[in-house]
């Protein structure tokens, strides 16, 4: 039985090869895109669960309390973890990591590492990140001790590391002090929130910096591995005063976030979160489009299949009336829907891979199909089964519906099921529109974004990092770079104007008792605003001439436009008024107008500069002429060797860094939009394939209506109309409900665009056009068939 029914679903494929064709290949298109999402929600949800006790590692963070409000932090305290450990019996093991800079050197040979961790000796036993050499139970013991990771490793000893003996090798660190070379560790794995290069012990930085022992040293990351049968939830409120015991001016609560929320889960202010990120947000974008895509492949399958079941209510009513049970026909048509899903399934795998290499291009991750894992194929074979019984339930049963005695006498309704499948098809043109409708909004606010003016020149801007005693030589190297003839202006500064967030509390003149703000803070020189382009709103700039603007013993300050207002003047009352800063009273001199110094989801806030040339600078910016970059880069940096051999040159263009702000953003637009353009493929597929049987079900009627003088252009126009109809009513049913998402969206931002009704119009136009090309095409192409030969089929 099994073996006929199998020769009538594949003669059936056969038979109807357009059928087929659409019906299987719209679904794999859809479960390709699907199972590509898959793959990726599957690693973004694996990060950090490779450790054996995950389940009861908890990262703390506070709530620390401002002058402007609360913020959640995730750094804490130096002496935190000691005390909690001394202090309650719930916790396993504690510690503290911190970040660093490493500059390595072993002989002639010099690495700069881009990721060094500073940890304790329990970081072996909290983590699973595996020593390749060295002994877990020693290391870190002691300071003056390094662990490099395999990269470096090879960096430094060449391919064959593994032979060159290198555990007790003494390598210089940071041109100041002598480390040996007591473990190298596997590279962490890529889903991992903690990447590194270098491990330093915290025994080492205690050694050289008090600061790390202070409760006001908020620095380091505090992870605790919690005993098994431990109420978290009890364990979370005993601690949210702790710091209070030892810093009684200290209102910051203490909270608990699971190791396995750590990479999604992470908004934290002020820069006080670092390591690989991830966002719920883009999980859920991606859940909501893998389903949006099954659906609407679904829903094309299911509506073929019922458009189609005219076409074999003879052969229902033949096979009931020789004897045929309903349910043994259900099962049949079961089957079939199985074996083409199958199929699409199979095709579904063939397609992934290829567009594995485009939604990785796409979202910048590194996705494969794991095909070595059994779990995979086991998933895989379920979801099949799954998706051939939801694809084909439906048409199952309406085709067992019909009556052999109806059937047979020729009486079939040719319209029934016509309004589920018009259901199906405004559902399918609901949710490609609503994705439409998206992307084009998404696309103007970042265009809004991208052409914002920032209030500074963005343009050729060009930023060096000053690195290690470089930071004393900033004047050095300013005359250096300022014999190069395509250098307009070179000003030293504290930050690179991509994202500052250096903030700090001031007394100002006219204060109010417990008014109070942060403000945020910048050592510029006097060529800062002559390099960035900035203007002032009134007073005047910072002048090397002048002594009492560089002088340790009084200061000058000029504010922006925000700060002058936050403190209660205008831009010009503000002038001369005294503020004290870090301890030094002063004056302010001048107001900038505002500039955007954060991305724009933030508002601009209160910001201060002062001119103080005898401390540390962290950064160059440099005007460069628009023209031979190359040259100059390499110019730049041959000026940058001769006052800093030692560190390598690092640089950057403000206005590329200020883009990648919103990589995030950018990445949500083009998925959206791709994606609503392969829904809409998809769903005119589908549109296709219908519009094709109704031509095929009123070949009699439109072979009479062009004997009686009907046009071609009347022709198309009656097969069209109702199905553009349809497209209609799901563009007045997805607008709003694009709106409201969007809406939601675009909250995260304090400068974004108006939504505007050309936003719909224009995704409706497109999609209508998209639909009545689709239409029209194969209504044009049954519009042009000799009515004499229709009739005569008929």
């Amino acid at each position: 039985m099994w073996k006929n029914n199998i020769k009538i679903a594949l003669r059936n494929l056969i038979k109807n090869k357009v059928y087929s064709l659409i019906n299987i290949g719209g679904l794999a298109i859809g479960l390709a895109a699907f199972l590509a999402i898959s793959l990726y929600i599957g690693g973004e949800l694996s990060y950090d669960r490779f450790h054996q006790h995950f389940n009861n590692i908890y990262r703390l963070t506070e709530i620390q309390k401002q002058a402007d409000g609360y913020h959640p932090v995730a750094v804490t305290p130096g002496p935190l973890a000691p005390s909690l450990v001394s202090e309650y019996a719930e916790i396993e093991s504690a510690g503290r990591i911190g970040q660093w800079s490493a500059l390595m050197q072993i002989d002639t040979s010099t690495i700069e590492s881009k990721s060094t961790l500073i940890v304790e000796h329990s970081f072996f036993k909290m983590f699973d990140f595996k020593l390749l050499y060295g002994d877990t139970a020693t290391v870190f013991n002691h300071p003056d001790e390094i662990i490099l990771s395999e990269s470096i490793a090879k960096r430094f000893f060449g391919e064959n590391w593994r032979n060159a003996s290198i555990l007790g090798k003494i390598l210089m660190l940071n041109s100041e002090a002598p480390h040996t070379i007591v473990g190298v560790v596997q590279n962490p794995p890529t889903n991992s929130n903690l990447q590194f290069e270098v491990l330093l012990p915290f025994k080492d930085l205690e050694k050289y910096d008090e600061w790390s022992n202070k409760w006001n040293s908020n620095s380091y990351h505090t992870y605790l591995q919690l005993r098994s049968d431990t109420d978290v939830a009890a364990f979370e409120h005993k601690i949210t005063n702790h710091i209070a015991k030892y810093d009684a001016n200290n209102e910051a609560t203490l909270h608990l976030q699971p190791l396995s929320a750590v990479y999604l889960y992470s908004k934290f202010d002020f820069g006080s979160d670092w390591g690989k990120r991830g966002d719920i947000f883009s999980i859920r974008v991606f859940f909501t489009l893998g389903i949006v895509l099954l659906l609407i492949a679904i829903f094309n399958f299911i509506n073929l299949a019922t458009a189609r079941a005219i076409k074999r209510a003879r052969e229902v009513g033949i096979r009931k009336s020789v004897g045929a049970q309903r349910y043994s026909l259900i099962g049949q048509f079961l089957g079939e829907s199985l074996l083409m899903t199958t199929l699409a399934v199979l095709l579904a795998l063939l397609l992934t891979q290829p567009a594995l290499s485009l939604f990785n291009n796409l979202i910048d991750k590194d996705i494969t199909i794991p095909i070595d894992q059994p779990l995979f194929w086991v998933i895989l074979a379920a979801g099949t089964l799954l998706l051939g019984l939801l694809t084909g339930g439906y048409p199952a049963f309406f085709l067992s519906a019909y009556r052999p005695s109806q059937v047979l006498k020729g009486i079939v309704d040719a319209r029934s099921g016509l309004g589920f499948r018009k259901t199906l098809v405004v559902g399918q043109f609901i949710l490609s529109l609503t994705l439409g409708i998206g992307a084009v909004i998404i696309y103007q606010q970042l265009n809004f974004v991208q052409n914002k003016k920032l209030g500074f020149d963005q343009s050729q801007l060009l930023f060096v990092r000053l690195k290690g005693e470089t930071r004393d030589k900033s004047a050095i190297l300013k005359d250096e770079l300022s014999k190069i003839p395509t250098i307009t202006s070179v000003t030293a500064t504290t930050g690179n104007l991509v994202d500052v967030s250096n903030s700090s509390t001031m007394e100002w003149e006219g204060q109010t008792p417990n008014d109070e703000f942060l403000i945020t803070q910048m050592n510029i020189d006097a060529n800062f605003m002559t390099t960035t382009g900035m203007s002032l709103a009134s007073g005047r700039n910072f002048s090397a001439e002048i002594v009492g603007d560089t002088t340790d013993k009084f200061g000058r300050y000029m504010l922006n436009e925000t700060a002058a207002k936050r403190m209660g003047y205008t831009t010009e009352s503000v002038l001369g008024k005294k503020v004290k800063f870090w301890g030094l009273e002063g004056e302010i001199i001048g107001v900038l107008k505002d500039f955007h110094f954060r991305p724009l989801n933030k508002t601009i806030e209160p910001f201060i500069f002062r001119f103080r040339p005898k401390e540390f600078y962290f950064d160059l910016l440099l005007k460069l002429a628009p023209n031979d970059m190359p040259t100059t880069i390499a110019a730049i940096e041959q000026a940058y060797k001769k006052v800093d051999a030692d560190h390598p040159f690092s640089y950057g263009f403000v206005d590329q860094s200020l883009e990648t702000q919103y990589k995030a953003e950018q990445r949500t637009g083009r998925t959206v939009l791709y994606f609503a353009i392969l829904t809409i493929f998809i769903s005119c597929l589908g549109l296709f394939g219908l519009v094709a049987f109704a031509a095929e079900q009123r070949t009699k009627e439109i072979g009479v209506r062009k004997v009686l003088g009907a046009s071609v252009a009347s022709v198309v126009g009656l097969l069209s109309k109702d199905f553009l109809k349809l497209v209609l009513i799901a563009l007045v049913i997805a607008s709003p409900i694009a709106y409201t998402l969007m809406q939601k969206w675009l909250a995260d931002f304090a400068y974004r665009i108006d939504i505007q009704w050309w936003m719909f119009v224009l995704a409706g136009v497109i999609a209508m056009v998209i639909a009545f090309v689709t239409v029209a095409g194969q209504a044009l192409r049954t519009a042009t068939i000799n009515p004499v030969e229709s009739l005569r089929n008929e």
